[in-house]
Formats: C-alpha cells, sequence, structure tokens
C-alpha cells in the first residue's frame, strides 16, 4: 500500500497526532507519506520522533495563526496535492483534518480510497483555541468547522474513529463505514520500572504526588482539582500536583493566575514541554494520575483519551472526571469523581491503601495489554486492505 496521511496538526513540533505510532509500524512494511504542516515558526511546543515515514514538506506561506495558516495555503497546497498524489502513486489517502480535508478529498483520483480520522469533535475543539475571542466568533467558528466536517465525512470512503460516540456522530453526518480505531500506547516504551529519584527531589515532590500530563488548555478544569487538593491538605499536607506539558494557546498563564489565586503555587509544579523519552519517568514521580475534563461539552463527554492507555501502561491508579467512553471499557484502575469533595475523598482512599495500589498497577498493566500499537497498527491494515480499490 501506498498511503497519504495529512495529520490535525504539525507532525514534528505539534503534539503526538491520533494515527502517529501506528503510521511508523505499518511504514515497515508499506510506502508511509506524511504531509508536514510547519505550523509552529517562533514556537515548538512539542518534538516527535520519525522513522519509517517519509514527510511531504509542500511549500507555504508561514503564519501565527493555525486558523489562518490554512486559509491562506489553501490554493498552494492543493496544487501541490493533486500533484503529489499522482506522482507518488498514493492509493490511500487519511485526513484527520478539517480544511485540508476538502481539497485532498476534492482532488484525489477515483481509484484512491479516502479515510477521513474522525479523532475528535472538530467543532467544538476548532472554537477552543480561540477562547480569548467573542462568544459569537466561536460560534461562527464552530458553524463553519461542524459545516466542512459534515462535507469530510460526506465525501469519505470510510472512517477511523477513536470511540463510540463518533462512530454514531459519523453515521448521523453521513459516512456509512465507520471503523473503530483507538488510541493505544507502547507499552514496552511506558514502563512503571523507569524511575529517577534524583528528579523527584529536585522537583521537590513527594509520594502523594498527583500527576497531570497532557496540552494544558482550556479544555480542562484544574478549578476541581485544586479546590480537592486543599481538602487532602487537611490529611495530607506533602500532597503536590505535578503538571506535565506545554500549551499551544498561552493557557499556562491562565492556570498560573488560579494558582495564585487559589494559594497553591507552591505546591503544583508545571514542567513545560518534556521529551517523550523522558516522558516515563516524570509520570512515575505521582502515585495518581489524573484526567481532569471538563464535561459541560459534547468533547468532553466522548472523550477516549490518549493519556488513559499511557497512564495504565505506566500502572497508575487515575482519577478521571466520569467520561462514558472510558466506563464502557470498565477499568478497575480508574476511579471517577463528581466534584472537589469526592475528588480529594478517593485520592485520600488511593493515597492511604499501599497494597491496593500494587493491586491497581497489575491490573492497569495487564489491562492494556489489548491497546498496545502493534495490535491496533494490525487492525487499521486490515481495514485500508479490505477497503482499498
Amino acid at each position: 500500500m501506498r498511503i497519504l496521511i495529512l495529520p490535525g496538526s504539525d507532525w514534528i513540533f505539534g503534539p503526538k497526532q491520533y494515527l502517529h505510532d501506528v503510521a511508523e509500524i505499518i511504514g515497515e512494511r508499506h510506502d508511509v507519506f506524511v504531509w508536514h504542516f510547519n505550523l509552529f515558526q517562533d514556537k515548538k511546543p512539542c518534538l516527535q520522533k520519525i522513522g519509517n515515514v517519509k514527510l511531504i514538506r509542500p511549500w507555504f506561506v508561514p503564519s501565527n495563526s493555525i486558523l489562518l495558516y490554512y486559509f491562506v495555503n489553501f490554493i498552494p497546497h492543493s496544487l501541490f496535492f493533486a500533484r503529489i498524489v499522482r506522482k507518488l502513486n498514493i492509493d490511500i489517502v487519511i485526513v484527520a483534518n478539517l480544511i485540508p480535508g476538502l481539497w485532498a478529498f476534492t482532488l484525489v483520483p477515483k481509484r484512491v480510497l479516502k479515510v477521513f480520522a474522525f479523532q475528535d469533535y472538530f467543532p467544538e475543539s476548532a472554537s477552543a483555541y480561540y477562547n480569548n475571542l467573542p462568544k459569537t466568533f466561536r460560534k461562527i467558528i464552530e458553524s463553519i468547522a461542524l459545516f466542512v466536517n459534515k462535507l469530510n465525512l460526506k465525501m469519505a470512503n470510510i472512517t477511523f474513529c477513536p470511540c463510540h460516540s463518533l462512530i454514531n456522530l459519523s453515521e448521523k453526518m453521513g459516512c456509512k463505514r465507520n471503523y473503530f480505531l483507538p488510541n493505544g500506547v507502547d507499552a514496552d516504551f511506558f514502563n512503571p520500572e523507569k524511575s529517577d529519584s534524583k528528579l523527584k527531589k529536585r522537583l521537590g515532590l513527594s509520594k502523594h504526588t498527583l500527576v497531570f500530563y497532557g496540552l494544558v488548555e482550556s479544555w480542562l478544569d484544574f478549578e476541581t482539582i485544586l479546590s480537592g487538593i486543599k481538602m487532602l491538605k487537611k490529611d495530607f499536607p506533602d500532597v503536590k500536583l505535578l503538571i506535565i506539558g506545554s500549551t499551544l494557546t498561552n493557557y499556562t498563564r491562565v492556570l498560573e493566575k488560579l494558582l495564585q489565586d487559589t494559594k497553591l503555587t507552591e505546591d503544583v509544579v508545571l514542567t513545560g514541554y518534556v521529551p517523550d523519552e523522558l516522558v516515563p519517568y516524570y509520570l512515575n514521580l505521582g502515585s495518581i494520575c489524573l484526567m481532569p475534563y471538563r464535561t459541560d461539552t459534547f468533547s468532553g463527554k466522548i472523550r477516549l483519551p490518549l493519556k488513559f492507555f499511557i497512564y495504565s501502561a505506566m500502572g497508575k491508579p487515575i482519577l478521571s472526571v466520569p467520561l462514558p467512553e472510558v466506563k464502557k471499557l470498565n477499568p478497575k484502575h480508574v476511579f471517577f469523581y463528581t466534584d472537589a469533595e469526592d475528588f480529594a475523598r478517593k485520592a485520600s482512599m488511593i493515597f492511604s491503601n499501599e497494597k491496593l495500589q500494587k493491586e491497581l498497577e497489575a491490573y492497569a498493566k495487564k489491562f492494556v495489554k489489548n491497546f498496545d500499537y502493534f495490535n491496533i497498527a494490525q487492525e487499521c491494515e486490515a481495514i485500508l486492505e479490505k477497503n482499498r480499490f
């Protein structure tokens, strides 16, 4: 197979993409090309490694605005795409991006299988990057994104969806062949045995440390977490929160202001960007991992996030807001909280019971084996082989 992927963001300097590791594995047996959206000229919030995929680097007009970047490059990118897809004799195009999906699905030859990677509820995720703008403007972005999302789904031959809620939504929007392809994890890389006691001491952390890993953005509810930590401090005065990750929108400024207001600045460590190879060591600094999503949006209710699988591979108990897609998997190592008091009570229960922590670690490591990237890559490959023309 000769596959071209148009990712949802910058493949190298953006957050790790939905199909990043799957593409690397499939690239060992097939020709996999990835369109490199060079989005982050001034600020490089992440760094992803590449090995088995070949990058396509189109000419582009630089812009610090993600939305403006896609619009000003719409015509030059579409013209370049029309040439390159024929020159490389591509037979499968996978699109995980709204605006590029318009020109990609329109310009591919009929013999090419069109796959839409419906990795998120794009209308809400698109507007989330503009929280500093008036609500009316964000609603306009949502409406445009929804319209484009529907067009992409109608033009696609098949979709990949990381959760069942998006499969149901895709069917309603017009795509009839939808496949569940969840996020996964490299269970060998994310290993609970990777530890660094010197790092723990340097960061000033205790054995009662809570950990969050991922993009730090407005779709997270740290207010409830911080209120819960204040309650926890009554029984565990040394409790700490470690936040591992960067931001694409300067949202950390909002978080820093929140820490000042709650007088918890000394109890929370913000690492900023951490290289992939060091992430397991940072995750192992904590006893409990967090999934504090806002659930007042559609996106918040349908998440089956990548961090769930990463935390599980690290053998960590997880405190999470009620996420229906996670609940469907019935993971015994996940404890769902509904408010700050509930959060503090369940964190206290885990902190106080080392035997329980060890039992949950063993369970989590066994649970996540079904979601190893090699298994998911095999499933992805089988779906593509079955559907290609």
